[in-house]
């Protein structure tokens, strides 16, 4: 009789018995160490943040980058930044194990050709970067962070044919989108990779800012910058790549004053492939 009550007590239990449903992907900013029951499509990834920590560099010592602050060129020509914008693409972050991690999102847009237009589907990797301040945050997409991270891949610019994208087919936030200042001259020319604004005065009449503009398939670059130290990702936060940005290298060797805005642009882009520098990764 009691091995029969026994019964009827475990049954009870187990019939009574209601699962815990939750993420139980530990790489989840929603991983829910109660669930015993997963979800469906329930779980919440990281958001890539990449941190710009923009600096200047005087033989060796480095300090925050000032936009009120006279700079000298490789002639000692006297200059102030106005502003300087530009894009990244094509974000890969490498593994010591060889995998590589990518951001998940996916983007739909509306791409010119001629006089017709068609929608694709592409990897939402876009960086749109903005050195009105010493530190910047940008904020990506999602992305499954696990491992060690030994180095970040990136190409400078936007490759085609998401260079050809309509910019009112994305949505105001997108880096994609129209820019005040024009980042994008029209589906036939498409994004301007990087805006580079200065003062070649420092009279105060010289209210005038240059601008160069880099732009086309001949300027995209490869960029590859190494951690010095690996560092593994702490499953469930936000990773934070701490990148900073030498702008005096931006400068290295250019004569602001410059008349040949081709010879410019040629000096700038292969200077700026090596003035980023990654330095670390944060939790948040």
């Amino acid at each position: 009789m009691r091995i029969v009550l026994l019964l009827l007590v475990v049954f009870c239990l187990s019939g009574c018995y209601e699962p815990i449903p939750g993420c139980l992907d530990t790489r989840a900013t929603n991983f829910a160490l109660d669930a015993d029951e997963a979800c469906p499509d329930c779980c919440t990834f990281p958001q890539l943040r990449v941190r710009f920590d923009n600096v200047w560099s005087y033989s060796g010592e480095v300090v925050p980058l000032r936009l009120d602050t006279f700079y000298l060129d490789a002639n000692n020509n006297p200059f102030r930044l106005q502003r300087i914008r530009f894009y990244w693409s094509d974000l890969a972050l490498s593994l010591s194990n060889g995998e590589t991690l990518m951001i998940t999102d996916s983007l739909d847009l509306s791409i010119a050709s001629g006089t017709d237009t068609s929608m694709i589907t592409a990897q939402d990797d876009y960086l749109f970067a903005d050195i009105d301040r010493a530190t910047r945050s940008i904020a990506l997409n999602t992305i499954a962070p696990s491992g060690v991270l030994t180095s970040l891949g990136a190409t400078f610019g936007i490759r085609e044919p998401v260079n050809s994208a309509i910019t009112t087919s994305v949505s105001n936030s997108h880096p994609l989108a129209p820019k005040p200042g024009q980042m994008n001259l029209g589906a036939e020319v498409g994004y301007i990779f990087a805006k580079i604004e200065y003062f070649q005065d420092t009279t105060a009449i010289d209210t005038i800012p240059r601008v160069i503009n880099i732009y086309g398939a001949d300027f995209l670059r490869e960029l590859q910058l190494d951690l010095h130290v690996p560092t593994i990702f702490i499953e469930g936060f936000d990773p934070v790549l701490v990148i900073e940005n030498d702008v005096s290298r931006w400068f290295s060797g250019i004569n602001v004053r410059q008349t040949d805005t081709t010879a410019l642009k040629n000096q700038f882009v292969d200077n700026l492939t090596q003035s980023f520098k990654l330095i670390e990764v944060l939790a948040q």
